[in-house]
């Protein structure tokens, strides 16, 4: 069965622990509502993410913080680094950054999330990701060991010229940098770096290029893909089931369980958050891990208005131990067994 009570049904899953590593508050959140969600999805644990605001400057971790510290020990949370003074027209210095990742540290951040890889952000930013002003930052992160999520490029179809104005966002034109330019930049960060504790969300985007996914990860040993849709990477993943269940199966210590919730309310402050709405991404990530089944794609999942109605959804029901490390043990092992106290 799909549906139960208005909610996707969550019956036919198991009932294992499980952390949701990839979720987001917003202004005005009610952290209520988020638990309601994760509840209804099998839920026990979550990192809440803070996210920069690269329009003015700011971030979001007094919220983030906030919903740690009313978890009662249930979640983590990531800070951010915050680029008002660049983008309020001052300086800042390399070593800037450096001094907010301790702060966001001492104040009990369980690591930091980065979505300075967003195209809309990154064309914004002081200098490259693999620029000298970034560089004492990264060697910092390795030196302390200390966890990150970066947000890198997007997918694909942001990219096609024919999209524009069709999609939320279009980087067909100058002066936003390629997909491959962007990963050429993570590859130097990464080899100058080689134990960074980096998790790459969204599958990197790669979704529908597991050769490139399954290059990426053997080169790159200390990273890890969370599984936080990109919705329409589930459907390029059901193209070829075998392929994609032999990626997770060889790479099941490196993939991390992940939904996106909150990520409508955030984008459109107009938007109220649904508990019906948001569970269905985990119950899609779920339903692609744990099942077998082949059955048309449901409509309006995450922040897609018009839904994939003539794809298909496709499970490689993977089995119990390899759940586990998905959505609980590889988290652990990135980011902490349990959240920093604060």
């Amino acid at each position: 069965m799909l549906y139960s009570r208005g909610i996707y049904s969550f019956e036919a899953f198991a009932q294992v622990p499980i952390i949701d590593g990839h979720l987001h508050v917003w202004k005005g959140f009610y952290p209520q509502r988020i638990w309601k969600t994760l509840r209804a999805a099998g839920v026990q644990s979550c990192n809440s993410l803070s996210l920069n605001n690269f329009d003015k400057g700011g971030t979001l971790n007094d919220e983030a913080l906030f919903f740690k510290q009313s978890s009662n020990g249930r979640a983590y949370a990531f800070g951010s680094l915050d680029y008002a003074q660049h983008l309020q027209g001052g300086e800042m210095k390399p070593n800037d950054l450096v001094e907010q990742a301790r702060r966001i540290k001492e104040m009990g951040f369980d690591g930091i999330k980065m979505w300075e890889g967003k195209p809309v952000g990154y064309i914004v930013l002081p200098d490259r990701l693999d620029g000298p002003f970034f560089e004492p930052y990264f060697a910092w992160m390795e030196e302390q060991n200390f966890p990150f999520i970066l947000h890198l490029a997007d997918a694909p179809r942001f990219w096609d010229p024919t999209r524009i104005d069709l999609e939320l966002w279009s980087y067909a034109q100058k002066p936003y940098p390629t997909r491959q330019e962007m990963y050429a930049e993570a590859e130097v960060i990464l080899d100058r770096h080689p134990n960074l504790k980096l998790i790459l969300a969204h599958f990197l985007f790669l979704w529908g290029e597991l050769p490139e996914a399954r290059r990426f990860l053997d080169s790159h040993l200390s990273v890890a893909f969370d599984l936080t849709p990109g919705v329409q990477g589930y459907i390029e993943l059901g193209q070829d089931i075998d392929a994609a269940r032999r990626f997770f199966l060889d790479f099941q210590d490196r993939l991390i369980y992940g939904t996106d919730i909150g990520a409508l309310p955030l984008l459109d402050p107009t938007v109220e958050f649904d508990v019906e709405r948001e569970a269905r991404q985990p119950w899609l990530v779920r339903s692609f891990l744990e099942t077998d089944w082949d059955i048309p794609f449901p409509k309006q999942i995450g922040i897609t208005s018009t839904g994939f109605s003539n794809d298909r959804l496709r499970g490689i029901s993977l089995p119990l131990p390899v759940l586990n490390k998905i959505y609980q043990i590889n988290f652990q092992r990135m980011v902490g067994a349990s959240p920093v106290k604060l």
